[in-house]
């Protein structure tokens, strides 16, 4: 009978242990992901839309392959409707606003 308990015990831990580092494998993609995400890097130091410094903590979108970044959410959505006209108001590098400003919000 303690034989059977033994060899319960022993195959109960092999699996937590594998369940356990199962688990961990989870988390750490999980912080992969987050520090990919955070790596991001903005391409723009001004709004496309209307010149202004842009919030880089705010919402950003993703086109042709740069993060752009908005000082306001309202300029997010301008955008969106029309970005190619929008980015021709940003120097190639993103550094200056180089367009005619959009009315404001």
């Amino acid at each position: 009978m303690k034989t059977v308990l033994k060899s319960f015990f022993f195959l109960f831990m092999i699996f937590f242990l594998a369940g356990s580092v199962d688990s961990y494998s989870q988390v750490e993609k999980k912080t992969e992901k987050s520090a990919k995400a955070e790596k991001k890097v903005i391409f723009n130091a001004y709004c496309p839309v209307t010149g202004d410094e842009i919030d880089a903590e705010g919402k950003t979108v993703e086109y042709k392959g740069k993060t752009i970044a908005f000082c306001c959410k309202s300029c997010l959505k301008k955008f969106n409707k029309q970005p190619e006209k929008y980015m021709k108001n940003l120097s190639e590098d993103g550094k200056k606003f180089i367009g005619k400003p959009a009315p404001m919000h």
